[in-house]
């Protein structure tokens, strides 16, 4: 019945939810999905007005010409999805044909190799460098038959970056008829001066494509409204196999609501930079390697001890994180920088557990 390709195929488990865990734990909290612990951009309450007994139509909403002059691009260069996800799976299912492969880099994020797997694609992991994507190794993984690349800029779960000018490296090496897609969920957070331009490399690289999200520094994860900037003739060819009303009428309001709080976008960007500084100072105790991140997470390698039961062991204090064996590395967890409440909870019951015979 069921086509063989999917035998490969892992489902993706997402986060364990603090609603799962409430008859347990009522006051647990959740440091393991990067959501925006400070809620959401916009109050659901403005929003009750959307008609939800007609179809959206995303074309004539505000939210596409107010994200295209916020970014300086034109509306023809956007394209709207169930989250990033969508966009990930419609890249693939208007590009891929047989023989084709997907590149991208080991410990990232997950939904590119789905992606690969779904359409037939070959994929193929460049190794990280420093816990840091490596566009030499990507590079050097470039064959005739490599239709997309995906890099995660910052990277999950390792929340490293790659600069401007390497991005223009790779995409100087990198062939006209493969499609580079910068994934930039945490694109807001980022301080690094030389993080990618990536507006003005699209509009310089017709084969670039950018995605972003409202799901992070906007705290509208529930929605799941994500979005693409590349070349029009990008963007023409995925309306192609876009599902109609794929994003939600309430979705899109709230997403349009929620570009024009600065304050609360101010608050979370302040509170996060605040957040990671407390959470590397307390961790100072402890034998561990965090790289810099960039994003509203931090990657916390063990260097001394196991940690096989360290996530079941905050879960049972009733705190949930999230654990890197998904992603190869079984002495590593990423948690994200909470409220200030919520990050000293967790150093307290980390402490706890690493210090409890």
């Amino acid at each position: 019945m069921f086509n063989k390709k999917i035998d490969r195929i892992s489902p993706y488990v997402p986060g364990i939810s603090a609603e799962s865990l409430k008859d347990r734990y009522p006051d647990c909290i959740k440091l393991a999905s990067n959501e925006n612990p400070w809620g959401p951009a916009c109050s659901l309450a403005d929003c009750a007005h959307v008609p939800i007994e007609r179809y959206p139509d995303y074309t004539a909403h505000p939210l596409i010409h107010t994200l295209a002059k916020q970014l300086s691009v034109s509306p023809s260069q956007l394209i709207l999805g169930n989250g990033s996800d969508e966009l990930f799976q419609l890249i693939a299912l208007a590009t891929i044909c047989p023989g084709d492969a997907i590149l991208s880099s080991e410990c990232t994020f997950s939904e590119y190799e789905f992606v690969a797997h779904i359409t037939d694609a070959s994929f193929v992991a460049a190794p990280l460098v420093n816990h840091t994507i490596s566009i030499p190794n990507l590079i050097a993984r470039i064959t005739p038959h490599t239709k997309l690349i995906f890099i995660a800029n910052p990277n999950n779960p390792t929340g490293t970056y790659v600069s401007h000018t390497a991005i223009e490296q790779l995409l100087e090496n990198t062939p006209p008829h493969t499609l580079v897609v910068l994934d930039e969920a945490y694109a807001e957070y980022v301080t690094a001066p030389d993080y990618p331009r990536s507006m003005a490399l699209v509009n310089q690289y017709p084969n670039l494509m950018v995605t972003r999200t409202f799901s992070k520094l906007y705290g509208l994860a529930n929605l799941r409204v994500g979005y693409g900037i590349a070349n029009p003739t990008i963007i023409q060819n995925l309306h192609k196999v876009r599902q109609p009303f794929n994003v939600n009428g309430l979705a899109l309001e709230c997403a349009y609501r929620s570009l024009s709080n600065h304050a609360f976008v101010q608050k979370t960007l302040t509170e996060n930079t605040r957040g990671a500084a407390y959470l590397r100072d307390a961790l100072a105790r402890y034998n561990t390697h965090i790289p810099p991140s960039e994003a509203n997470f931090l990657y916390i390698q063990f260097n001394d001890r196991s940690i096989d039961h360290l996530p079941d062991d905050l879960i049972r204090r009733g705190v949930i994180i999230r654990s890197m064996k998904r992603f190869g590395q079984t002495n590593a967890i990423r948690v994200t920088i909470g409220t200030s409440a919520q990050n000293e909870r967790f150093i307290k019951e980390l402490h706890a557990c690493l210090t409890t015979p």
